[in-house]
């Protein structure tokens, strides 16, 4: 097909959401090539449906009259309303599904039924590695990605109960570190208090770093209203 000055281009559908863009340049090139561009628009109501009507749909479900029924295109209001066609048209009731992404169907002994939700939310794989696809895994990216990360630099001596060095706190995606050394310096002095504390009675690595997180992760949200993820990093002394 080609166009020639003095025709005539008529576009009788609304463009998908997402494809504007796309047919605006289509209508410009249109108008270079000489042609008259008539759109959809509420002075000029072109606008036809590529889609079946109610009665063209009720007409389909009688003829082939199907045991079971789920729509599959369409916004879920207009799965909700193609569903009741076919109860309305005396089909058998409740064997009608409507389902969202992730929903299930199980076919068995020629009996269909509504099975288990799956998992079909974006998946981030890193190259060929495929095995960090768990809900931790993602979890974790979400915090990393909206909260940032703090790592607290803990140096011990275990046998001594005691701390070698003042903790030192490092933010990477959390704060700005150069605007907030006043806040980092109070967050270094109450996990130290916290650590001396606890390390005047016999204490296990495990009970250090929840004492390091239990004491930053409130202390961080009333000043900022946000929850990064503490990685306490602990270096013992050796004997």
């Amino acid at each position: 097909m080609s166009i020639k000055s003095g025709d005539t281009v008529l576009f009788s559908s609304n463009p998908i959401p997402g494809n504007a863009g796309s047919v605006s340049k289509v209508i410009n090139k249109l108008y270079r090539a000489g042609a008259r561009v008539l759109t959809n628009e509420a002075i000029n109501n072109l606008h036809t449906s590529g889609h079946a009507s109610q009665e063209e749909q009720k007409l389909m479900l009688l003829l082939t009259r199907p045991k079971y029924f789920f729509p599959v295109h369409g916004e879920y209001r207009m799965l909700k309303i193609h569903a009741k066609l076919f109860e309305e048209v005396g089909l058998i009731k409740g064997n009608a599904f409507v389902l969202s992404n992730g929903d299930s169907i199980l076919l068995r002994n020629e009996e269909a039924r509504l099975g288990p939700r799956v998992h079909v939310d974006d998946i981030y794989v890193d190259g060929n590695d495929i095995t960090g696809l768990s809900t931790a895994v993602l979890r974790d990216r979400q915090i990393l990605s909206e909260d940032g990360m703090v790592s607290v630099l803990i140096s011990m001596d275990s046998r001594a109960g005691c701390l070698l060095n003042k903790p030192i706190i490092m933010s990477r995606g959390f704060v700005y570190m150069k605007d907030s050394t006043e806040m980092i310096r109070e967050a270094e002095m109450l996990v130290g208090k916290a650590l001396t504390q606890l390390l005047k009675r016999k204490t296990t690595f495990g009970e250090i770093k929840n004492t390091i997180r239990d004491t930053l992760g409130p202390y961080f949200y009333q000043k900022t209203k946000r929850n990064p993820m503490i990685i306490p990093v602990i270096m013992n002394k050796k004997a």
